[in-house]
Order: structure tokens, then C-alpha cells, then sequence
């Protein structure tokens, strides 16, 4: 059963019996943990596509971060990295900034913070649920266990 959670300014949804299940996760073959890699890759890779869109349409520093933005694929998971050795301006691109002007203004840690990152997750919710549900059933068909 997953929910709407919030602390601190941090948004997110809490699924209820997730470690018990990254638990179980794990201990399935190598193959199978490729394979649910792949399902996070593969929902990464639309999110960070969003994502790299949404910086070049604001471009100055946003649109000079988008070729940083790349996928990852875990087992367990799905995440996006921004920035690196050759991006130092990604943080402020994405999150912005109060005393340097070269950044949008900082708009906080809500749920609308962000510019191009998490406005493109925000934006995906309903296509990233229904990308894992489908991927995720997948692979439980693949193992056996449906």
C-alpha cells in the first residue's frame, strides 16, 4: 500500500512492506536482479529524457546541465544523478539560488521545489508507477512466481 509522505520539506511516497520486499529482491538470481536493473533503467531513462528536455527549454545554466543528467538501474530502484567534475553549476541549475544570479531564485524545499529534475518526476508519477507495475510483473512471470 503506498502513501503520501512529507518531513521536513522532503516529498515522497512511502509503500508499506518495501524493505521486506528489497530484501526478497535481492536474494533472487543474478539473472533476475538484471533484469529488475533494467526495469529501473528503463523508467530512469524516460524521467531523465523529461528532465533534459525541461532544462534546454530554460536554458542559460539549466540547458548547459542537461547533457549531465543520466539514468541509473537498481535492483531495488531507479535514480537520476545531475552534475559531475565538468557540471560545478547543476545544483543551482536545479535548485537555484538566493545570492547568485547566474541561478533562478531558490524556491524552497517543497513539493514544487526544483526546475527540470523534479518537475519531470512530478510530471511522470503516473507513467513511472505503470512503467514498474509492467516491468515488475514481468519479471515475477519470468521467475515463476505468477
Amino acid at each position: 500500500m503506498a502513501r503520501q509522505r512529507s518531513y521536513k520539506g522532503d516529498s515522497g511516497v512511502a509503500v508499506e512492506g518495501l524493505s521486506a520486499l528489497n530484501r526478497s529482491l535481492r536474494e533472487l538470481s543474478k539473472e533476475h536482479q538484471k533484469d529488475l536493473k533494467q526495469v529501473g533503467l528503463d523508467v530512469a531513462e524516460f524521467v531523465a529524457a523529461d528532465a533534459a528536455g525541461l532544462a534546454t527549454l530554460i536554458g542559460g545554466v539549466a540547458k548547459k546541465t542537461a547533457p549531465s543528467i543520466r539514468p541509473h538501474g537498481y535492483t531495488t530502484g531507479a535514480g537520476i544523478s545531475i552534475g559531475g567534475a565538468g557540471y560545478p553549476f547543476a545544483g543551482g541549475a536545479e535548485f537555484g539560488s538566493l545570492r547568485y544570479k547566474q541561478f533562478h531564485p531558490w524556491k524552497g524545499n517543497g513539493a514544487d521545489a526544483g526546475y527540470f529534475l523534479y518537475p519531470a518526476i512530478r510530471q511522470d508519477l503516473d507513467r513511472i508507477e505503470q512503467a514498474y507495475e509492467a516491468g515488475i510483473d514481468r519479471v515475477v512471470r519470468k521467475v515463476g512466481l505468477a
